[in-house]
């Protein structure tokens, strides 16, 4: 009986060694994730969208902290900032889909799911491929609506701060 215990409390010991730092740095990323974007709401609030678009695609140590980063994306799909890759600017994702198995969440998924947050920050998550570890993972992303200040500029824009989480098994 007591080597059973023993048994058990060594796998308990070990497991807990190896999924310990796994779920640490998961919620690390969120809180990371979660001080980046009120940096980038607060700058967009004060600034505004231009100065914030700006800020985001040139200011790597602000708005990038490893797969962490901050997109602005139009109503319409397209790409007004993105912090980690710059390059894409100006490109539509609204055609984009996930890296789900279904492969069925797409950008229109995707600006519902931001409408139902509205002026309100939420999260919203899909499935995408991770750069930094090339693999699916779940994509989170801090959203909040936010408009211009400009009155002749009606588009609604959707600033997101985005990271990864493991994906539960069998996803």
């Amino acid at each position: 009986m007591k080597r059973r215990i023993l048994s058990f409390t060594s796998v308990m010991i070990l497991a807990t060694t190896i999924t310990l730092p796994v779920l640490c740095q998961a919620g690390d990323d969120k809180s990371r994730a979660q001080a980046m974007f009120d940096k980038a709401v607060a700058l967009v609030e004060k600034e505004g969208l231009h100065k914030a678009f700006y800020e985001f695609n040139t200011n790597k140590k602000e708005f990038v902290d490893g797969p962490i980063h901050i997109t602005v994306v139009s109503d319409e799909g397209v790409l007004f900032a993105h912090s980690y890759k710059p390059e894409a600017i100006g490109i539509s994702i609204a055609e984009s889909k996930s890296a789900a198995k279904r492969d069925d969440y797409s950008f229109q998924d995707a600006i519902k799911d931001m409408d139902r947050v509205g002026n309100n920050v939420g999260v919203i998550h899909w499935i995408w491929w991770n750069p930094e570890t090339n693999k699916r993972e779940k994509k989170m992303a801090f959203v909040k609506r936010v408009h211009d200040s400009n009155p002749n500029f009606v588009v609604f824009f959707y600033v997101l701060s985005n990271y990864f989480a493991p994906l539960p098994a069998g996803e």
